[in-house]
């Protein structure tokens, strides 16, 4: 679900419970009203705007990035991501 979000990048995880998607299509744009130049921003209006919570690539010396678990039930799973999708759809 989170490959159809459009402007996400995203290689198929290998075997952990964490994706971590290339979100750089999206800084410099305006979400919410609002423009994150860096994942730390863009994951503040994440959690502010969809209240999901995503940590910056930043964290991983990966800007651009951010890591998402997955390790949670297949309903609130798909509840995030359709929240951070609509959200990043405007």
């Amino acid at each position: 679900m989170l490959q159809s979000i459009e402007g996400v990048d995203l290689l198929t995880p290998q075997g952990a419970f964490y994706a971590f998607p290339n979100l750089t299509n999206f800084l410099g744009r305006k979400i919410s009203g609002r423009v994150a130049t860096t994942t730390s921003e863009l994951a503040a209006i994440i959690l502010e705007e969809a209240k999901v919570a995503i940590v910056p690539g930043e964290a991983f010396g990966s800007p651009g990035y951010a890591r998402l678990s997955f390790a949670l039930g297949d309903e609130d799973l798909r509840e995030g991501l359709t929240r951070i999708a609509d959200l990043l759809a405007g």
